[in-house]
This record gives structure tokens, C-alpha cells and sequence, in this order.
């Protein structure tokens, strides 16, 4: 009995996934977004932008990626963004290093070789005809006690909730 509750709860996890039959989509940005200096991305969570050091990261959060880093910030204009695709990933938030030749970076906690950020994310890569926009992702950490057998991608309500009323996300 147990086993079949456990089956359940596993598969009603996966039931909110946002990209089963999906293949593209629309990403519509209502208002003007700023991407700080010296960036090419901005956080969004509980509907807004938030500071890269100030992201909860146990809850939904989304990075909007653009394709250059400026000295003074830039404006993403209100525009509707194409879907190319979705996929998903695992992985941890340190998991490569920058440089001409980026190696593996090992994070882990107490010592051992598990890491100690994990992250289900959901990548929207984006295409515009006016504006330099790249990639949508849409993530928490996932590495909490007791939600290992649950952990999972975002559903596609927890990934709105993160973006707020600025964006309005069309998955087909």
C-alpha cells in the first residue's frame, strides 16, 4: 500500500511538468525589464526582478538572458518572444567553471560528494526579429531534506508565479 501512495505522489510530481507535448510557445513581456550593468541576465521571482546575491533559491525563480554585457544597464523593450525550444536539465549551480578552459567545479557539504545546491531547470530558448534576447531558465534548489524521491521541474503555474504580471508565458 505504501509503495502504490508512493507511486502516486511521484507521478502526480511530474504531472505539472511544463514541456510534455510541448515543442514551442511565446514569452510576452508587457512592461520594459532592466538588465543591471556589467550583466546579461536579471532574476525574476515573486514577480519581479531581484538581485543576483537577494534570490531565495529554494523557491521558483526564472534568469532572462539577452546575448551582450554592458557597462550601464540595458532595456529589454515589451516585445513577444518566440519559444525554439524547451528542454530540461539537472544540475548543480556551480558546475562549471569560466574561463578559456572550464572545469567541473566539486560543491559539496559535511564533507562528502554530494552537492549541496540541486537544480531541476526549464530552459526556454527565446528568438526575437528587434532585440538580442537568448534564453529564459526557470529553476529552484532542490536540496532540501525529505524531497529527494520529489523532486522535480517547476510546473508551469510556479514558473508564471516567479515571472509575475510583467510576462505573460504561451506554451503550446
Amino acid at each position: 500500500m505504501r509503495f502504490a501512495v508512493l507511486i502516486l505522489l511521484l507521478l502526480a510530481g511530474c504531472a505539472g511538468a511544463p514541456t510534455q507535448g510541448v515543442d514551442a510557445g511565446r514569452l510576452v513581456l508587457l512592461t520594459p525589464l532592466t538588465i543591471p550593468p556589467g550583466s546579461a541576465t536579471v532574476r525574476l521571482q515573486y514577480g519581479q526582478a531581484v538581485a543576483r546575491n537577494a534570490v531565495r533559491e529554494y523557491d521558483p525563480f526564472c534568469i532572462f538572458e539577452i546575448n551582450t554585457v554592458s557597462d550601464g544597464p540595458q532595456t529589454v523593450h515589451p516585445d513577444t518572444f518566440r519559444v525554439t525550444r524547451i528542454s530540461e536539465t539537472v544540475g548543480a549551480i556551480a558546475d562549471t567553471a569560466s574561463g578559456p578552459d572550464p572545469a567541473p567545479i566539486k560543491v559539496g557539504m559535511f564533507r562528502d560528494d554530494r552537492p549541496s545546491h540541486i537544480y531541476y531547470k526549464t530552459l526556454f530558448w527565446l528568438q526575437s526579429d528587434k532585440q538580442a534576447v537568448r534564453l529564459l531558465s526557470c529553476m529552484s534548489n532542490q536540496n532540501v531534506p525529505g524531497v529527494y524521491p520529489f523532486m522535480r521541474n517547476l510546473t508551469l503555474q510556479e514558473i508564471r508565479t516567479a515571472l509575475g504580471p510583467a510576462f505573460r508565458l504561451e506554451v503550446q
